[in-house]
């Protein structure tokens, strides 16, 4: 299982977000941004994940749990997706 941080990850690369993108959403250094997605990256603090929560509280309870709960509106990087292509071939 992945995670936390990677699942942050995840959520961020999905949306197609880059540091600086990042920081101009969040306000946090893109610098910071960029160290949690390094080789031997430092850890994602709780200052990323509250600001990730805030932008896509749709992603929050994946991000914490690595579980989607569809009905609640929680959704995940592969739902998401999968919806996608579903939408498309329909």
């Amino acid at each position: 299982m992945d995670s936390l941080r990677e699942r942050l990850i995840k959520v961020i690369d999905y949306k197609g977000e880059t540091p600086k993108s990042m920081e101009e959403k969040t306000g946090i250094d893109r610098a910071k941004w960029s160290n949690i997605k390094r080789k031997d990256p430092i850890r994602a603090t709780e200052e990323h994940f509250e600001a990730v929560f805030k932008l896509w509280p749709e992603y929050a309870l994946w991000i914490a749990t690595g579980k989607a709960n569809i009905e609640a509106g929680q959704v995940s990087p592969e739902l998401e997706e999968t919806r996608q292509k579903l939408k498309q071939a329909g």
